[in-house]
C-alpha cells in the first residue's frame, strides 16, 4: 500500500513538472490595414544589437493582415512591407493595435490602440518641432553665407546653437519628469549619444527601476561601458584585420608617446572633413612620437580602401567590416562617429573626441 502511494505521489509530481510554469507572457495583436498590397508579405520585427529579429509575418488579404507576438515588457517594434523601403515603428504592448498604412507613404501611417505609443507620438511631435527650427536657422545661415553678410551669419549661427540647446533641454526635462514611463527610457536610449558620462548616469539612475525594460537594461550597460573607457582608465585591447588582411592588435601600437584611436568610416562626411586635420597633425608630430590607429565602421572593403587612399591616411587601419556592429566600437561605447580616444605611452586614456586645434595642442603637450 505504501509502495502504491509513493508511486502515485511520484506520478503526481512528474505531471506537475510537465505543466507550463509561471504565467503566460503578455500578447499584442496587430491589425494592419494596407491598400493595394494584396498577396504581398508584411513582417513585424525588433531591432537588436546584432540586426533585425523577426516576430511574425503574414500575407495581406483583402487589404488586411493580422500579426501577433508575446512581450516580456512593452517595446518598440517595426512593421515592414515587402519591397517598400523603411519601416513603421510602433510601441507594442498587451493590446489590440491597429495600423493603417499607405505603401507609397508609410511615414504617415496611423497607429491606434496603444496608449504607450500615443505618449511616444506626443513626445515625438514636440521634439521634432525643434528640428524644424534647426532647419530654418540652417537655411538662414546658408543664405547669409551666400550673401556674404557676416552679421546675419553670426545671428543665424547663434540661433542654431540655441535651438540645439533648447532641443536637448526639452529631452532632459521630459526624461526627468517621466521617470516611470518607458517612453522616457526609450527616448534616452535613442539619444544617449548626446550626453557625456556624468549627465547620462544622472538621467539613468533617476528612472524608477521597478519599470523594467530592455531600454533601461541597455542604458545601465552603456553607463558601465563608458565608465570602463573613461579618461584615466587603461585602454581595452582588441584585434582586427588591417588593409593587408593581417590581424593587428591595438596593443601592438600602444607605447607611442601619444596614440590616437580614431573611429571613422568612408561614408561619414564629418569623419572625412576631420581627416585633413589629423593628417596635418600626424605629419608634424609622427617623428616625435605621435601615431594613429584607425578603426573603420565600413562594410564595403573597397570603399574603405579607396577612402584611405583618397584622404592620404598613411597610418595603420583596421576593420571587421561590420559597420555599426564593429566589435571595437561596442568595446569603447561608440554611438556616433567621428569618435576618438587619445592614449599616453602607458596606454592610459587621457582625452576623448578632441578635434582640430584642441587635438594638436594636446598632442604637442604630451610630446613635450
Amino acid at each position: 500500500m505504501n509502495r502504491i502511494l509513493i508511486m502515485a505521489l511520484v506520478a503526481l509530481i512528474g505531471f506537475a513538472a510537465c505543466k507550463p510554469s509561471g504565467k503566460q507572457l503578455p500578447e499584442f495583436k496587430l491589425n494592419l490595414s494596407v491598400s493595394n498590397f494584396d498577396g504581398k508579405q508584411v513582417k513585424v520585427q525588433k531591432r537588436t544589437q546584432d540586426g533585425w529579429q523577426g516576430i511574425d509575418s503574414a500575407k495581406v488579404e483583402n487589404g488586411l493582415a493580422r500579426l501577433k507576438g508575446t512581450l516580456q515588457n512593452p517595446e518598440m517594434l517595426f512593421v515592414s512591407l515587402e519591397g517598400v523601403r523603411g519601416s513603421i515603428p510602433f510601441f507594442a504592448e498587451a493590446a489590440e493595435i491597429t495600423v493603417k498604412a499607405d505603401p507609397d507613404n508609410i511615414a504617415e501611417a496611423e497607429i491606434h490602440g496603444s496608449p504607450i505609443h500615443q505618449r511616444y507620438q506626443d513626445f515625438t511631435d514636440k521634439y521634432e518641432e525643434y528640428d524644424e527650427q534647426l532647419y530654418q536657422h540652417y537655411q538662414a545661415y546658408r543664405a547669409a553665407e551666400e550673401a556674404g553678410n557676416e552679421e546675419a551669419l553670426k545671428a543665424a549661427e547663434d540661433a542654431y546653437d540655441q535651438a540645439e540647446k533648447d532641443k536637448k533641454q526639452f529631452l532632459v526635462d521630459f526624461i526627468r519628469a517621466n521617470n516611470k514611463d518607458i517612453v522616457a527610457q526609450y527616448a534616452l536610449y535613442r539619444n544617449s549619444y548626446q550626453f557625456e558620462l556624468d549627465e547620462l548616469e544622472s538621467l539613468v539612475i533617476n528612472f524608477d527601476e521597478t519599470m523594467k525594460s530592455i531600454y533601461l537594461d541597455e542604458l545601465f550597460d552603456r553607463v558601465h561601458v563608458l565608465k570602463s573607457v573613461n579618461v584615466g582608465m587603461p585602454f581595452k585591447d582588441f584585434e582586427q584585420t588591417d588593409v593587408n588582411d593581417s590581424l593587428i592588435k591595438l596593443s601592438d601600437k600602444v607605447g607611442a608617446k601619444a596614440l590616437l584611436v580614431d573611429f571613422w568610416a568612408s561614408w561619414c562626411s564629418p569623419c572625412r572633413a576631420e581627416n585633413p586635420n589629423v593628417v596635418a597633425i600626424y605629419k608634424d608630430f609622427h617623428d616625435k612620437g605621435f601615431d594613429v590607429f584607425g578603426v573603420s565602421f565600413d562594410t564595403d572593403r573597397q570603399k574603405w580602401l579607396d577612402a584611405i587612399a583618397a584622404d592620404k591616411l598613411t597610418w595603420t587601419h583596421v576593420s571587421d567590416l561590420k559597420g555599426w556592429s564593429n566589435a571595437a566600437g561596442k568595446l569603447y561605447g561608440v554611438q556616433s562617429i567621428p569618435h576618438s580616444v587619445l592614449l599616453d605611452a602607458n596606454g592610459v586614456i587621457v582625452a576623448k573626441n578632441l578635434r582640430g586645434n584642441e587635438l594638436r595642442d594636446k598632442v604637442a603637450e604630451m610630446l613635450n
